[in-house]
Parts: structure tokens; sequence; C-alpha cells
């Protein structure tokens, strides 16, 4: 395992949560979101051995319905953490423009009783109920025009009556924002809700598609199984040449080749494609998303020509399979159930590569 340097922890802390937070961000903003996936999809290519029989054929298709249905259940997950954090900050400012708005009123009421003392004062002894004529008005503005209290009364109670008024305008505008608020509030909430349903739902998609796929690859002959697991390698050397964030990484992932495949694994003894990458940024101090099709929009993106070893390759339109490249047309995978972690060639269903840098 790759340990990092003292002296690059804090920095790659601080790219851990940037690179977290853009791939959020650009995720939601870019509409890749829950109805994105496989489900709303055809099926991502299999991983298909040349020259596989039908059976072969029909094992790596269960496989890849099983991974495609388990990267979009996570991401339905990862996704309702965000929807519910969402929720709690909207709850939390609606809370606090309530009592912005309870402060704001009370400060009103407070300026009020020293206006209806003014007024009292200024007609006393008229048939005008200043209070009266001040709570009829459409505004105090109104009532004062009315009653022309302002040319009547001293330059002392006028500043009285400037600060209700302005007590009064503020009041109002902190209720305005304390309704809209709460509406973002109830929208989050009713969110949050939503996404918890489709989490649930992808769920329940992936336990069907993993139990189907788990039991072809109990049902497949010992020929079929291995004939799945044919081609790649799993002694690459692991001494990778460059430095960077990203060698560390590659370096880290290598060291697990042979070690199984398993849908939603992530370490350290079995793994997903995605889980592989989060596995092995993880040891380097860089925390990465969860699945493939969010960490396909961190870094930057680089043509295939210009790949280097350590750059990510994504696989599929929608993405939904990755690995990292370590030269010479190959990358290092956790292909699929029934195989290992091993480095093979890189297949024509490439979508795009990715680079991390620091």
């Amino acid at each position: 395992m790759v340990s990092p340097r003292p002296a690059d922890r804090g920095a790659r802390r601080r790219l851990s949560v940037a690179v977290v937070v853009t791939a959020v961000v650009a995720l939601l903003a870019s509409g890749a979101g829950l109805g994105a996936g496989p489900a709303g999809s055809a099926w991502a290519d299999p991983i298909v051995p040349p020259g596989a029989s039908d059976a072969v054929t029909s094992l790596a298709q269960a496989n890849a319905r099983a991974a495609d249905a388990t990267e979009a259940s996570l991401d339905a997950e990862e996704q309702l953490g965000v929807r519910r954090g969402e929720a709690e900050r909207t709850r939390g400012e609606a809370d606090a423009a309530r009592e912005v708005a309870d402060a704001a009123r009370a400060e009103r009421d407070v300026a009020f009783g020293e206006v209806d003392q003014v007024s009292r004062a200024a007609f006393q002894g008229g048939q005008l109920d200043p209070l009266g004529a001040l709570l009829g008005a459409e505004s105090p503005q109104a009532y004062l025009d009315r009653t022309s209290l302002l040319d009547t009364i001293s330059e002392e109670n006028r500043v009285l009556v400037q600060r209700f008024l302005d007590a009064t305008a503020v009041a109002e505008g902190a209720e305005r924002d304390a309704d809209a608020r709460a509406l973002d509030a109830e929208r989050s909430v009713a969110d949050a809700q939503r996404t918890a349903d489709e989490a649930q739902r992808r769920k329940d998609d992936a336990d069907r598609e993993v139990a189907a796929a788990e039991q072809a690859l109990a049902d497949a002959s010992p020929e079929t199984l291995a004939a799945l697991r044919r081609g790649g390698t799993t002694n690459f050397p692991t001494d990778i040449a460059g430095t960077g964030i990203a060698i560390e990484a590659l370096k880290a992932a290598l060291t697990q080749q042979g070690k199984p495949y398993l849908w939603g694994a992530t370490g350290p003894s079995t793994y997903d494609c995605s889980g592989l990458v989060q596995w092995a940024y993880r040891q380097v101090g860089v925390g990465l998303p969860r699945v493939s099709r969010q960490q396909a929009l961190i870094g930057i993106p680089v043509s295939f020509p210009d790949a280097r070893p350590g750059d990510l390759l994504f696989f599929n339109e929608p993405v939904t399979h990755v690995g990292f490249y370590v030269g010479d047309g190959k990358f290092l995978e956790a292909p699929q159930s029934g195989d290992v972690v091993k480095v093979s060639q890189v297949r024509s269903n490439l979508s795009g590569v990715r680079r991390v840098v620091l």
C-alpha cells in the first residue's frame, strides 16, 4: 500500500474535499441525476472475451445488468445524502428567518406603542381615536398623511414615528423572506423524499439483478467460468515510472491484482470497478465519489491518444465502468463477478479519459 508523505497530507485532504464537492455540483448542474442511469437506457456493454460461447455471453450480460443496477443504486444513495443535507440546511435557514421576522415584529410593536403615545398626546381631546385611525389606515404612512401628524409633533416625536415606519418595513420584509424560506424548506423535504423513494427502487432493482447474476454464476460450468475470466494478467509490474497523485493511486491499485470482483465492494478483499478506484485514491489521502458516473466528472478531460499511466478510463454511455490506464493500450480494472482485478486491453466502448491532478 502506498502511503503519502506527511507533508502532503494537508494538501491532499483539501483536494479530497474539493474533488467531492466539484463532482457533486457538476453532477447536479449537468442534470445527470437519478433518471440518467441505466434504468432509463440500454444496459452497458457486457465484458465478453473474444470468441465466447453463448453461455459465457449470457453470463457476462447478467453480470453487466447486476453491475449497472448496483452502480445506479449506490449513486441514488449518495444523492439521497445530498438531498437530505439540502433539506436540513433549508429547514435551518427557514427557522432562522422566522426568528428574524419574530424579532422584527417585536421591534415594530415597541415602536408602535411609542407612536400610539405620541398620537394620543397630539390629538388629546379630539374626536379622532389615534390608535383606531392607525390600525384602520391602508399603511402607517397613509395614517400620518391623513392626520398631518408629522406637522403637529415635535422633532423628538418625529424620530419615534420614523422609527415605527422603518420597523414596520423591516418586519414586512422579514415576514416575506421567512415565508419564502419556509416554502423552500418544504420543497427540499419533498425532493429528499422523492430521492429516497427512487433510491429504494434502485436498490430493489439491484437486488433482483444481483440475485439473478449470482444464480447464473452458480449454475455455470467450470469451463464457462474459466472462459469468462480469459484474457488479462494479474502480475502486471507495480513499479510504474512517474510521480504525482495519479501514479501513487495506480501503484496502490496494482497491489490488489488477483482479488475477486464483488458488486458494491470497496475493498480491501473484494472490489467492484469504482470501488477499486475509490479505495486506491483513499490510500494516498484523496477521497473520490463512490460510483463511476460521478468519478467521470472529476479532474480534467484528456483524449485517449494523450492518456498516460494513472489516468482514469471510463466506459459506456452513460458511464458504468472505470479503470486505471497503465499504458500501451492496457488498463487495470475490476471487471465483473466471476473475475478478478487484472490488467486488460482497453475495449472499444471507451467513452472518456480523466486526469486527477494535485
